[in-house]
């Protein structure tokens, strides 16, 4: 097993709850929860009441009544962090930032100058401390390995590295993704090898890196050497340039606004010159000079990124850090600002899996469907919906295309729903039945959910026949294919009485018969005075 380099890690938890406390927008011991659409963090207090990462926010607040939401602010997260990587640097020389709250450092130099890994860790545990923040610091061999590590505050030995990977679920690997655009792309390649059955760490790791390069391309390269301790690197196989740089000066920045503006046009500048090269790179480092005559550097992991947009957001937050005039010792005004693209790759390296880019596939679809509503109207186009229901006609309606209507559960239990399984084809108006007694006469439903029929004691249909309109639909014609004479019926089961929308011109009530006839099965429901053939099970 070809193992990476020692690397240690230092991870802050629930930071984005942490960077709220430290903004002064929440308490220590209160309830907190940092949220968009989503929880993205909790603090201790609310996990302790039933908050969890990933609940949506009805259900936090359901949990927790007196939670306070904090919402999500990715510039606010990077600027506190700046504090904390000041304190990290008085210990280790060069760090990647994954994302504000987790870092990760060459272990081997730093610890000897410390005394030792341990020593080094109680000493960065310490300094991060005096920021008002716990941290947890941990050793391993290769990217996931030190973040796992660090998860729990340990140091894992290389022969046991194996071992200490293969329990986790595959999902793990999402920690060392270091932009949201990787995350998908990894989250993707995730599910798809877990609907073969690849759930854990050790199964990925114990498959042929080549099988898995030949369907997966290069995310699922890095995947399964991440999976087996390796470094994040991937060979390559052409020698790309080490690095691509860009460089400006400017006249004096001191505000955020301005160094937005900076960052933008230079992040655009290193995004032109790695698409004309066809490259994306691992990592980012943005270098810069101020007034005063500081120069700081950050290097950031960004997974393969090449969009200007992934890269203006780091070098916008790390700017904004520098700036920050709450901060105790300000730079001054920025100067000079260098952006180094290392770790570079193809940009073609990545292969479509076995399956096609689907991803890419629902994207084309996504614009083109847009741009017919954009000259058609949103009602152009409709696409169903599950919603659920009592009745085979109610588990579905039409929406407009990408709509952000309220999502009902399907699965829910409906009661007084019909029991199952339901008919495969449903009229969408359903053609009208005559349904016959054993005796002759016409079956109704009595009032206490029974059939019944004038004179019979013991009514039971025995055939079913096709009541046609003066401009039969499509739907009598299709009913028309099974039965277009009168079919005996064998047995039945019901009736179930079914009522809905009491409070609306459109209530109804109905009771439904399976029955058993002659051609495929069939589902009737009495309203009124007439029976309706609501499906077939064809």
């Amino acid at each position: 097993m070809m193992l990476g380099t020692l690397r240690g890690a230092l991870w802050v938890p629930d930071w984005p709850v942490a960077a709220a406390i430290a903004s002064s927008l929440a308490l220590p011991e209160s309830p907190v929860a940092v949220c968009d659409t989503k929880v993205r963090a909790a603090s201790p207090a609310a996990r302790k009441l039933g908050v969890r990462q990933g609940d949506t926010r009805r259900k936090a607040l359901s949990l927790v009544p007196d939670l306070l939401i904090v919402p999500r602010d990715d510039e606010r997260d990077m600027k506190v962090f700046a504090g904390v990587l000041d304190a990290i640097d008085d210990h280790v020389a060069s760090t990647v930032i994954l994302r504000p709250g987790l870092v990760t450092f060459g272990a081997q130099a730093p610890a000897r100058l410390a005394g030792g890994l341990d020593e080094l860790a109680s000493a960065l545990i310490s300094s991060v401390a005096e920021q008002a923040e716990e941290s947890q610091v941990g050793y391993g061999c290769g990217l996931l390995t030190s973040i796992l590590a660090a998860r729990k505050g340990a140091t894992v030995p290389a022969e046991k590295t194996e071992s200490f990977l293969a329990p986790f679920p595959l999902e793990a690997v999402l920690v060392a993704a270091g932009t949201e655009t990787i995350r998908k792309d990894w989250t993707e390649t995730i599910d798809t090898l877990q609907s073969l059955g690849i759930r854990t760490v050790g199964q990925l790791a114990d498959l042929d890196h080549g099988q898995v390069a030949s369907r997966f391309g290069l995310i699922g390269t890095i995947l399964w050497r991440l999976c087996r301790g390796a470094d994040h690197a991937v060979p390559q196989t052409t020698a790309p340039a080490g690095e691509i740089a860009v460089r400006r000066h400017a006249e004096g920045i001191a505000n955020e606004e301005q160094a937005t503006f900076f960052a933008k046009a230079l992040s655009d500048e290193l995004a032109q010159k790695l698409g004309q090269r066809m490259q994306v790179c691992g990592q980012l480092t943005v270098g810069a000079r101020f007034s005063n005559g500081a120069e700081k550097s950050r290097t950031w992991s960004v997974d393969g990124a090449h969009r200007a947009r992934d890269i203006t957001d780091r070098v916008r937050w790390q700017i904004s850090g520098w700036l920050d005039q709450r901060r105790e010792h300000p730079l001054g005004e920025l100067i000079h600002l260098e952006l180094v693209a290392t770790d570079l790759s193809s940009a073609g390296s990545h292969q479509p899996s076995l399956w096609g880019d689907r991803k890419r596939g629902r994207e084309q679809a996504q614009r083109s469907v847009l741009r017919i509503q954009g000259m058609l109207g949103d009602s152009s186009v409709q696409s169903v919906k599950l919603t659920g229901g009592r009745s085979p006609d109610s588990v579905a309606e039409f929406e407009n295309w990408h709509a952000t209507s309220e999502q009902k559960s399907p699965e829910k239990p409906w009661v007084g729903a019909i029991p199952k399984p339901w008919p495969s084809v449903v009229f969408p108006t359903p053609p009208r039945v005559v349904l016959s007694c054993k005796c002759g006469g016409a079956l109704y439903v009595g009032e206490e959910i029974e059939l019944a029929c004038l004179g019979c004691e013991n009514p039971r249909p025995v055939s079913l026949s096709l009541v046609g309109g003066k401009k039969p639909d499509s739907s009598y014609a299709h009913a028309a294919c099974y039965y277009s004479s009168k079919v005996q019926v064998w047995n039945h089961a019901g009736p179930w009485n079914v009522s809905g929308r009491w409070w609306a011109r459109d209530a109804y009530r109905r009771a439904y018969l399976q029955l058993g006839v002659e051609g495929p099965a069939a589902l009737v429901y009495r309203s009124g005075s007439s029976w309706f053939l609501e499906g077939i099970y064809s």
